[in-house]
């Protein structure tokens, strides 16, 4: 059992994740454990993740996004916690919600719809640091026709995540990258869950070691 899930446990509002996404969360956000970061999650429920973060990360600033209104009335004892609410699947909320935002991680764990997923990702993914992490949960529901998902024929987020590979090899076909997805460094899937990291375009440079 991870640190994290151990938190997760002794929270003291309620809350579900998958058990595999805590080894995931540990192998990618460690890292930001002592850190003054910004943290921002999608998907309040009844609040217990967000407390996980708070927890978690004793120095950093945690937010909240939920389309229920009813998440507003949350109370925590860590004062770096808040709640906002709004839906993500509209733009106009993300345009004034990210005004002079930097983020440090991101965990998308909202409606799961295809539609909230990807532009959800479009809208942060810009604002995210140079260091930092964006992390789609639930990823599962690409295949699920309620959330808009489909094996065959539908435009889901797995599909939109695996052409984004695609991005991180254009230096090879001369073509260029948006510039939104310039500092995209890598992708990595996990079953449920996509993790994107922004370290930095990296030069490519074939080295050799003489003997």
């Amino acid at each position: 059992m991870t640190e994290l899930e151990k938190i997760f446990y002794t929270s003291e509002h309620s809350s579900d994740k998958w058990q595999p996404y805590f080894e995931v969360y540990e192998r990618h956000l460690s890292q930001f454990r002592k850190q003054d970061i910004n943290l921002i999650e999608v998907g309040v429920q009844k609040g217990g993740s967000l407390e996980m973060w708070g927890n978690y990360f004793p120095k950093a600033k945690i937010t909240g996004i939920d389309i229920d209104e009813e998440c507003s009335k949350l109370e925590y004892k860590n004062p770096n916690i808040q709640v906002v609410i709004g839906n993500q699947e509209q733009p106009k909320f993300w345009d004034d919600f990210l005004k002079d935002k930097e983020i440090d991680v991101f965990v998308d764990d909202g409606s799961h719809s295809m539609l909230g997923q990807m532009l959800t990702f479009e809208k942060v993914f810009p604002k995210i640091k140079l260091g930092g992490v964006y992390i789609c949960e639930d990823t599962h529901t690409s295949y699920m026709p309620g959330y808009g998902g489909g094996f065959v024929g539908r435009r889901t987020f797995t599909k939109y995540a695996r052409e984004l590979v695609d991005i991180l090899h254009v230096g090879w076909v001369e073509r260029s990258r948006p510039e939104w997805l310039e500092d995209l460094t890598s992708i990595h899937f996990y079953d449920s869950m996509v993790v994107f990291e922004k370290l930095g375009k990296r030069e490519m440079k074939n080295v050799f070691a003489t003997k």
